[in-house]
């Protein structure tokens, strides 16, 4: 069954345990209930794109680029209470004093001088990297908790995608950057001191990490394609895909996943695949989000 839909063209979900937010392509924000319903009208808080973001315990964290102006943002949105539009793009433009413009609705916001990435929840807070300038986590109160070098890998020195950090991964009490290149650096979420460092043998650049406690590590490869890693010192297992998969989850051990006109699920090992329309870009319980802003079932059911 199709949902009604959101209004605007959807770039990626932003699941957490409290909430979930729908990004839009155009920096549209939009809480969703259970089954992706709007629990209100969409919003564009800031006239850039929303490059990251997370849900954290009573707020979502995003970060917004504005490349022309080379101009980054870091602000948090409270997951209850109204959220308004902010500011459009003209305003950005005619204010020489726009480094103050900040995202509307935030209970905190700040200007940063690199660009965010790798943004995600951990506990305690927040880790991101700006490029390469370093690591760090924050409070929910944006208070700077640690900071940490920008990872670095001598080996992939000669790769172009080398400092670009693709994804941030809670387990065990550590936080693992990825680099687009299949670098990763294993931080103490407590201090941020360096626990493991090492790279990974991939076929492609990485578009994305996730990772579960009782599924391992599911890496997304950029032109299409999965990788999985039951422990990050174990041999990588490719999996072909019909296209690129943009969002994966795991339950039970199971990971399911959607992407490029298709959806997928990998159960005992073996992958199965169902062609979709259109393109998949999110995930929510069993419903994919296609990029038309359309709620269905995940092809490859429960």
């Amino acid at each position: 069954m199709d949902e009604a839909q959101l209004g605007f063209q959807p770039m990626r979900v932003d699941r957490g345990d409290s909430a979930t937010v729908v990004v839009g392509s155009l920096g549209e924000l939009v809480r969703v209930d259970g089954m992706g319903a709007p629990m209100h009208q969409p919003v564009t808080p800031f006239p850039a794109s929303v490059t990251e973001g997370a849900v954290l315990d009573g707020i979502w964290v995003g970060t917004w680029v504005e490349h022309e102006m080379q101009q980054a943002r870091m602000a948090a949105l409270p997951l209850d209470g109204e959220w308004v539009t902010g500011a459009g793009r003209d305003v950005l433009r005619q204010r020489a004093d726009s480094d103050d413009l900040m995202p509307s609705s935030s209970v905190w916001s700040r200007f940063l001088d690199a660009e965010p990435m790798a943004v995600s929840g951990v506990e305690g807070g927040l880790v991101f990297a700006t490029l390469r300038r370093g690591v760090y986590k924050i409070g929910f109160d944006a208070t700077e908790l640690w900071r940490a070098p920008y990872p670095e890998w001598p080996q992939l020195s000669g790769l172009k995608p080398r400092d670009h950090m693709v994804s941030s991964n809670e387990m065990d009490g550590s936080v693992a950057i990825w680099s687009a290149a299949g670098g990763v650096c294993v931080l103490d979420i407590e201090d941020g001191s360096q626990i493991l460092s090492t790279t990974i043998s991939l076929p492609d650049t990485l578009s994305g990490v996730r990772h579960s406690e009782d599924g391992g590590w599911l890496l997304l490869l950029n032109s299409g394609g999965i990788v999985l890693l039951d422990e990050l010192g174990s041999e990588p297992s490719v999996i072909g895909t019909p296209g690129p998969v943009t969002d994966a989850t795991c339950e039970g051990g199971s990971w399911r996943w959607t992407g490029w006109r298709h959806d997928g699920v990998l159960s005992d090992g073996v992958a199965h695949f169902a062609a979709r329309g259109q393109i998949g870009v999110g995930l929510l319980a069993d419903r994919v989000l296609t990029n038309d802003g359309v709620w269905s079932n995940h092809r490859q059911g429960h």
